[in-house]
């Protein structure tokens, strides 16, 4: 026997002395352990509760008659005057609601299309070179430097669809 087995035996074994004894040892009345009693042997009244206090005469319920929809009448509401002639219609106010200002224009990003790869499970991922010579992958969906999304990926293009205006641009393959 190993001695890593012979161990678990011992354990065991003591686990199941201990709780042999203690299901065989008889049990004492757990009134008497408690500290109230030790520490006064006179044993305190139980309180007397006053139920004259409560009103005899109960409410009598209609069993299964009570409808949880049903609602009292509905409230009225006091009559409201109403305008003998309609409002004019106010004429349209292009001149007030000037349409917004463009934000300002992040600077061209110049992109060269590498190429595609096709990863283990049959998607395409574009490889795109920046002016500063950072390489950027992507999937198509994917947002790439944080300004274009691929829109898609072809053999000899990719289709770049800008974040915030959502202008395509069509990249070439460069050689």
């Amino acid at each position: 026997m190993k001695p890593r087995e012979r161990r678990l035996v011992i354990v065991l074994g003591a686990v199941a002395a201990v709780a042999l004894l203690t299901w065989l040892r008889p049990h004492k009345d757990p009134a008497v352990f408690t500290k109230s009693a030790a520490v006064d042997p006179a044993v305190e009244p139980l309180p007397r509760i006053d139920l004259e206090r409560l009103p005899h005469e109960r409410p009598k319920l209609r069993i299964g008659v009570r409808d949880i929809f049903a609602f009292g009448p509905p409230p009225t509401l006091p009559p409201t005057a109403r305008p003998a002639t309609p409002p004019p219609t106010p004429e349209p106010q292009e001149a007030l609601n000037p349409t917004p200002l463009p934000g300002p224009r992040l600077p061209p990003l110049n992109l060269k299309y590498i190429g595609s790869v096709e990863n283990g499970r049959g998607a395409r991922v574009a490889v795109l070179l920046t002016d500063r010579n950072e390489l950027l992958t992507g999937q198509a969906g994917e947002v790439v430097a944080n300004r274009y999304k691929i829109a898609k990926i072809g053999l000899e293009s990719v289709d770049l669809e800008e974040v915030g205006t959502g202008l395509v641009k069509r990249i070439p393959l460069r050689n």
